[in-house]
């Protein structure tokens, strides 16, 4: 598995491509508290230009993301309203923390975080779902200039949790009778498309290989099997997430409805998620392609 952020993002403009909202999340820092300091935008300069996650984009295809973040926030008005645009811009995790590490290094450029820095940073937290210690993490690696080290260690943790969600797709495929290869190639295919979970076609096929070939006992039950499988997330955060990926793989148009889906309401019961927040993850779950492609 590669062991950094280098290349989860690299390479040439694509279409919907999520650096827009990257560059667009750290001009809102440089606007946040009215006065564009040279420092913040060296700042946000230095990373378009250096950043491995910016790595193949061009100076060209920079300076034209630049062009549509700095349009958006004039319509906008401030940097505050186009917190939630940035959010359904960027659906995957790491890309949202990546987004709120390098704000957050563009306003301590000048070695001043003020009041209207500190209120686009905490909207932005809130519309990405970030969690306030994880916030808190990321602005602090940002003033000591670890903030790669930081993504970097926070990659590797999402994809830490790739075991705990093929097991989780097993288990929703043993509900609906579907625990078959079929199934299996579909669900590796759909982790592939989603950043958080997308490992190499090998890694996918014998994660996933393991999790629908796990022994369970004759009596095993799913609302067990799902209660067993949250102890390993004790962060709520994670749990959150992993609800988020679950509904990812519903069709778009019943994600809404997903007090109706038999296996979210088990899921939700095992993982302990509000309806507050079981909402909250119909709205990211919905910010993820509708072309994408879901297993049945």
């Amino acid at each position: 598995m590669d062991r950094s952020v280098t290349n989860l993002l690299g390479g040439g403009l694509r279409p919907n491509d999520p650096r827009r909202f990257l560059i667009e999340a750290m001009i809102c820092a440089m606007h946040a508290d009215g006065v564009v300091d040279a420092r913040e935008t060296a700042a946000m300069h230095k990373q378009i230009t250096e950043h491995p996650l910016f790595q193949g984009l061009g100076a060209t295809a920079a300076s034209t993301l630049i062009d549509l973040s700095s349009d958006a926030i004039r319509y906008a008005g401030n940097s505050v309203v186009r917190a939630p645009a940035i959010a359904k811009g960027l659906p995957a995790r790491i890309h949202r923390l990546a987004a709120f590490g390098m704000a957050a290094e563009v306003a301590v450029a000048d070695q001043h975080l003020v009041d209207g820095e500190l209120s686009f940073l905490e909207a932005l937290r809130i519309a990405l779902r970030i969690s306030p210690v994880e916030a808190e993490q990321a602005v602090y690696a940002a003033q000591q200039h670890q903030l790669p080290a930081f993504l970097d260690d926070r990659y590797l943790r999402i994809k830490g949790m790739i075991p705990v969600a093929t097991e989780v797709f097993a288990l929703r495929a043993l509900a609906r009778a579907m625990a078959n290869d079929d199934q299996r190639f579909k669900i590796r295919d759909f982790f592939a498309a989603i950043p958080d979970l997308a490992l190499t076609k090998d890694e996918l096929d014998s994660e996933l290989y393991r999790a629908f070939r796990k022994p369970r006992g004759p009596d095993a039950q799913v609302f067990t099997e799902l209660a067993r499988v949250a102890q390993s997330l004790p962060d709520p955060v994670d749990r959150y997430w992993m609800v988020v990926y679950t509904l990812v793989a519903e069709l778009p148009a019943t994600v809404a409805s997903w007090r109706v889906i038999p296996f979210m309401g088990v899921m939700q019961a095992a993982f302990q998620i509000t309806d507050t927040d079981m909402e909250l993850a119909v709205v990211d779950a919905l910010t993820f392609p509708a072309a994408l492609a879901r297993p049945s």
